[in-house]
């Protein structure tokens, strides 16, 4: 403390004359004369206090430190001076604060301490309340989610993790994770893949909303941590092999052809277009199911599909049969009156639904034949191969990342007339396996059965 800022005559402190000091153009310090240490500091208004301040402090050194230290107390008139034994005083205070520098202790480094350790207990009280539930929540405000993902996550928190949504995150623990996944495999091994994925980025993500550079995991460690060492295969689903065979082909195309005369209700024309579509394009449910009418361009030949999984649209040539269908499509969108909102809304669409469930099932039952959407796509780049269009001209079709290919990614790029022939080879490779049987007897000619 310099000469100038105790130039002020020490005094003993009393409420009157602590409350009488006047406020200087610069702050300046007052010591007191009966208790030494203890010193007022004088601010002058400012901006920060406008009606200028008073503050008791005590000024000292503490032991093995060669710093002076000042500890602030109150405000003058916010204790008393002297007090009752017990009860909370200025000098009593002053007393505490003596004692720690003499035991060579830093008052407000210990105040900081404590601080800071009410700070993580506070924290740390508010995130044991944080619940699934409440996690998945802030997950979605935060993540932008694909359509197809966010159904899947939403199907998972619902379905399998249901009873965890109002449990504390903080007592979801490994050995919860590695049971709840064995019993979800039991039922399916790609589920239970599923709701451990979702765990996991739900966890993952609760972290580091939640999180602090002090506190970086204040729900301990993601419990499909213990299920990646307990089952370390566990996000290794079945592979899907189901697609149609050359066989299946007629009886199901067949099948799905009957589907206006099997279900007279509803919309059964737009829904076996739907289903023919995905044999012969080999499109993602999504994408033919909602393909803009926009995007299809009968002058050039071509379809497009936006916003596909791998985050690029898609643009594949129009082949025959699939221009058939189409223009079937767009004569019934033209017949059609769109009198309300939600009419309008799907005239925009060339089918407007990815909801084929019924008539699956239908098919099924009318032929044995068991295949989704997906496997329709995994038929078409088996009847691709078939056709011989090549490895490359597949992936080109299905649009298939080529990452980590580098002929893939660098020389064999194919355009949509690329496509276009090879396409073409694959429909007609499909239609020759739906085509009727052809007789094998062969008729002679009427002499040489006279004879």
């Amino acid at each position: 403390m310099t000469e100038a800022s105790l130039a002020r005559q020490p005094f003993k402190f009393t409420q009157a004359r602590l409350a009488a000091l006047p406020f200087e153009p610069n702050r300046y310090d007052v010591r007191d004369t009966d208790q030494p240490g203890l010193i007022c500091r004088v601010s002058p208004p400012g901006s920060r206090y406008p009606n200028g301040r008073r503050i008791l402090q005590v000024y000292g050194r503490a032991k093995g430190i060669t710093a002076p230290i000042r500890v602030t107390i109150c405000e003058v008139g916010e204790l008393p001076l002297t007090a009752l034994k017990g009860q909370a005083s200025v000098r009593g205070r002053v007393d505490e604060i003596l004692a720690q520098l003499r035991a060579g202790e830093n008052p407000n480094e210990t105040a900081r301490q404590q601080r800071a350790e009410k700070a993580i207990q506070a924290q740390a009280d508010e995130l044991a309340g944080v619940t699934l539930g409440d996690a998945y929540k802030a997950y979605l405000k935060t993540k932008v989610l694909r359509p197809n993902t966010l159904v899947g996550y939403t199907v998972t928190m619902d379905r399998d993790l249901a009873d965890w949504r109002d449990k504390p995150l903080r007592e979801i623990t490994g050995a919860m994770a590695v049971t709840r996944h064995a019993e979800i495999a039991k039922r399916s091994r790609s589920v239970a893949m599923r709701a451990m994925q979702v765990l996991r980025a739900v966890h993952r993500f609760a972290s580091e909303f939640y999180g602090t550079d002090d506190n970086e995991l204040p729900f301990g460690r993601c419990p499909v941590d213990k299920v990646n060492r307990v089952a370390s295969k566990w996000s290794r689903a079945d592979v899907r092999k189901r697609k149609l065979g050359t066989d299946d082909v007629r009886p199901w195309l067949e099948a799905v052809r009957r589907l206006p005369i099997d279900q007279p209700q509803g919309d059964p024309e737009r829904m076996a277009a739907y289903l023919e579509l995905l044999l012969l394009t080999g499109l993602r449910r999504r994408e033919a199911g909602f393909m803009l009418w926009s995007d299809v361009d009968f002058k050039r030949g071509t379809i497009k599909v936006r916003a596909t999984k791998n985050g690029t649209d898609h643009t594949l040539p129009m082949t025959k049969r699939v221009r058939e269908i189409l223009e079937a499509r767009k004569r019934a969108r033209d017949t059609q009156s769109a009198e309300t909102e939600q009419d309008r809304k799907r005239a925009a669409y060339v089918i407007g639904s990815a909801e084929v469930r019924w008539q699956v099932a239908r098919i099924e039952k009318a032929t044995g034949i068991v295949v989704s959407p997906h496997d329709l796509r995994r038929s078409w780049a088996s009847f691709g191969e078939r056709a011989g269009i090549g490895g490359y001209a597949i992936k080109a079709a299905l649009n298939h990342g080529t990452t980590g290919d580098v002929t893939g990614t660098h020389y064999a790029q194919l355009d949509t007339e690329d496509l276009r022939p090879l396409m073409q080879q694959v429909e007609d490779y499909i239609l020759r396996l739906a085509a009727p049987p052809r007789s094998n007897v062969t008729r002679l000619p009427s002499a040489a059965r006279n004879t």
